[in-house]
């Protein structure tokens, strides 16, 4: 699961390297969550590549509601599993 983040300490631009750091995943996973949220990199001012805190935000609320409710139904099927082991 994407860690918590604090929204209001952040920079105003984050490369793909440092999204990758920040979320805790692959470069590939990235890439996957960003164009399925539809929340594309962006290049600055300098010729990076990467995400400005808005949409660094609005991608980071969009994968970790999604990775929420994963492991939200993945509780609910397991307790209504019988314990083979009871």
């Amino acid at each position: 699961m994407v860690p918590y983040l604090d929204y209001p300490n952040m920079k105003e631009f984050y490369t793909i390297a440092e999204v990758g750091r920040l979320f805790k995943m692959e470069k590939k996973d990235l890439k996957l969550y960003s164009e399925r949220f539809e929340v594309f990199p962006v290049k600055d001012q300098f010729g990076n590549y990467g995400f400005p805190k808005k949409e660094l935000r609005k991608l980071h609320n969009k994968i970790y509601k999604e990775q929420r409710e994963q492991a939200s139904d993945e509780a609910l099927y397991n307790s209504n599993e019988e314990d083979p082991w009871a």
